[in-house]
């Protein structure tokens, strides 16, 4: 009986620990009443490191406090003050008579100054042009400052080094070259550097001058201006700020936009099913002077063969075209902004089957190339299964399959025996230069396909293999020069690449040009080092 006993005082331990248990697990979380808050501010509202951050007890409740700030610091001060050291992110809780808590989010920043560029030049002319730098800078704790400005070559002005270095507060300059000039200050405060500031100056020539647009491979529009007679050293680039796109394989300039035609990151084949949903292709247009980006039309999401491969803007009929990467040509009015691509909306204005070419040197599987209209004809690239440059007008576009019995348009069919992937076409000299992915060439011919002579043949990044390769896709001509994007193959691994340029001159990526009234042409460098695709000229002076 002893024995049961000592059993039944066990259990009814285990339960009565067990109901403690329970009830510890089950006591509900105390959270505070409304009654409990806090708010902070600064003097400059922007909350950098070393400002004084002002924290304000709004609790109506309560004789104790607790802080911390999220740094390792904490007070019992009802309504503390505190500087962060470090940029970040931190949690400030506030815990009331050791029993309610209250926690909040503050960022705060590093400083950066700001640069505000002053001129009384509405537009900035290399040479003439007087730049004031005023910097706008926080210093909350009045620390010692040292200005350390970077110019680039060329630049005159007051206390400015031989290497384009001053420590002017507030410098005022001359800019001796033209287009973008990165001016760099670092500030430091206190014995410790800022992070860098980089601002763009756009500096423009004393004259109106046509302008070459690219698009960079892996970096942003440029633009660069034609100007005969001037050192080449001070004629530089400008950066258009706005990213090139994936394969942007042609670019155009009408009126006063730039048309770029962007054919998405994968432009050679696809398989099944990822083709489907793979597209990220768009046609976007720059303003001239790249005061602003406009989309047009987008394929994110959609069919990447649907993507914008190559395009050509109508200027009398105000209408856009572009080709897909293998089936036809499509059309929007020039005013079309932010749609988004689909065969229901955009229909197909020819198709490869449209044609009385279709059998007759255009199959099937023809991958698109360039596209233009001259003299009220098109001229359409074609290259892989079946090649060439096919010309017909808008009356030979059948709008349905061929049948036996349609004619071949009676314009003709010229260069089927190369791969043409992009052309251009001379009309003040009546020539044409196209550019052969099968061969790798720059090839010059009369209008009629006759006259072949070869311009460049040079070694090429190999984008898209043997069977796709887009070789050269930017070709532009005013009325000096033929003008051509080129990008060169890499430097091996572990070679010094200025050395491997200088062994292998013609590997060099760049814009390419010859004078259209050589004969016999001779290849120069207009810009060095860079990777681009598409090009375009504005050939109004601006």
């Amino acid at each position: 009986m002893r024995r049961y006993q000592i059993y039944f005082s066990i259990l009814a331990l285990i339960l009565a620990v067990g109901i403690m248990s329970c009830e510890e697990e089950l006591r509900p979380e105390v959270f505070p009443p409304a009654s409990v808050n806090f708010t902070y501010s600064s003097s400059s509202l922007h909350y950098v490191v070393g400002e004084e951050i002002v924290f304000q007890n709004l609790s109506v409740i309560g004789n104790t406090w607790e802080w911390n700030f999220g740094d390792g610091a904490t007070s019992r001060e009802k309504d503390p003050r505190h500087k962060y050291q470090e940029p970040g992110t931190y949690t400030v809780t506030l815990k009331v008579d050791d029993l309610y808590e209250v926690k909040k989010k503050l960022m705060i920043s590093d400083i950066v100054p700001v640069v505000k560029i002053v001129s009384t030049d509405p537009v900035i002319i290399y040479n003439q042009s007087q730049v004031s730098f005023d910097v706008l800078l926080e210093n909350p704790e009045n620390k010692p400052v040292i200005y350390k400005w970077t110019f680039p070559k060329g630049t005159a002005g007051e206390g400015i080094d031989e290497q384009g270095h001053s420590q002017l507060e507030e410098p005022t300059v001359v800019f001796g070259s033209i287009g973008s000039q990165i001016v760099s200050l670092t500030v430091n405060i206190g014995g410790k550097d800022l992070t860098p500031v980089n601002v763009n100056v756009r500096v423009h020539y004393n004259q109106p001058a046509k302008t070459l647009y690219y698009a960079v491979k892996g970096g942003n529009i440029m633009a660069k201006k034609l100007i005969e007679g001037i050192d080449p050293a001070v004629n530089n680039p400008f950066d258009m700020g706005y990213r090139s796109g994936k394969h942007p394989l042609t670019l155009q300039f009408s009126g006063d936009w730039l048309y770029v035609f962007d054919a998405g990151t994968r432009f050679a084949f696809v398989a099944e099913p990822l083709y489907l949903t793979a597209g990220d292709g768009e046609i976007f247009v720059v303003s001239h002077d790249g005061s602003k980006r406009e989309s047009v039309v987008e394929n994110f999401g959609g069919d990447t063969f649907l993507d914008f491969y190559y395009g050509y803007v109508d200027a009398d009929q105000q209408m856009i075209y572009w080709a897909d990467r293998r089936e036809g040509v499509f059309r929007t009015p020039v005013n079309t902004r932010n749609r988004k691509f689909s065969l229901t909306e955009f229909n197909y204005y020819w198709r490869n089957n449209w044609l009385g070419y279709y059998g007759e040197g255009i199959g099937w599987g023809n991958i698109n190339g360039t596209i233009t209209k001259y003299n009220g004809q098109w001229w359409w690239a074609k290259n892989t299964t079946g090649s060439g440059i096919f010309r017909f007008t808008d009356s030979d576009i059948l709008g349905r399959a061929k049948v036996d019995g349609d004619p071949v348009p009676a314009a003709g069919v010229i260069h089927t025996s190369f791969g043409v992937r992009s052309f251009v076409i001379d009309d003040i000299n009546k020539k044409l230069y196209f550019a052969d992915s099968r061969y790798k060439m720059i090839i010059r011919s009369n209008l009629d396909g006759s006259g072949i002579r070869i311009i460049d043949n040079a070694p090429y990044d190999g984008e898209g293999g043997d069977v796709e390769a887009i070789f050269v896709t930017g070709m532009a001509v005013d009325e000096n020069y033929l003008y051509w994007a080129y990008r060169g193959p890499q430097p091996p691994a572990g070679t010094d690449p200025e050395a491997y340029y200088q062994a292998n001159p013609r590997h060099r990526s760049g814009i390419k040009r010859i004078k259209l009234t050589d004969d016999v042409p001779v290849v120069e460098y207009f810009i060095q080092g860079v990777e681009a695709y598409g090009i375009a000229i504005d050939q109004k002076p601006r």
